[in-house]
């Protein structure tokens, strides 16, 4: 498991048996999405992730189990049930934090949503796929493949 750096467990119906994933301590891409996550409390460090995707699962709070992974960049948590900005707290301890969705949760639905989560968040420079001037922005699909493709000219 420790080779293994990019796992999609996408409706694997995991719950909250996230701790499982402690042997893939090299991971640095994750998605674990409608597979009924409730909590991240089991959430082992994974100090190499950069992209986590979480969509379409039942997490209300408890992301503190994000702070072990610091190169954290991308995070997807759209269509779960996140009520308050307090609840993403623990997002402002993510200082690589660039790209984050939220869509469908509770909190987008909130006053001043977009302004707070950046305010929050300062390193922020994509929330539900708009920079910070509300602009429509085309996400990268993460594969590495065509990594080479952005350096033209190098």
């Amino acid at each position: 498991p420790s080779l293994v750096d990019r796992l999609c467990l996408d409706q694997a119906k995991c719950h909250d048996g996230l701790s499982l994933l402690a042997p893939f301590s090299n991971l640095v891409s994750l998605s674990i999405q409608d597979a009924g996550i409730s909590s991240l409390e089991t959430l082992p460090p994974l100090e190499n992730l950069n992209t986590l995707k979480l969509s379409d699962n039942k997490i209300r709070g408890g992301l503190e189990s994000l702070v072990g992974s610091p190169e954290l960049e991308k995070l997807y948590l759209a269509g779960n049930q996140i009520p308050s900005f307090e609840a993403l707290q623990p997002l402002g301890k993510l200082s690589k934090l660039a790209w984050l969705d939220l869509e469908g949760n509770p909190v987008t639905k909130l006053e001043g949503y977009s302004a707070h989560i950046f305010e929050m968040l300062p390193n922020l420079l994509v929330l539900d796929g708009k920079d910070r001037d509300g602009e429509e922005l085309e996400e990268n699909e993460d594969d590495d493949e065509d990594e080479d493709d952005d350096e033209e000219g190098d």
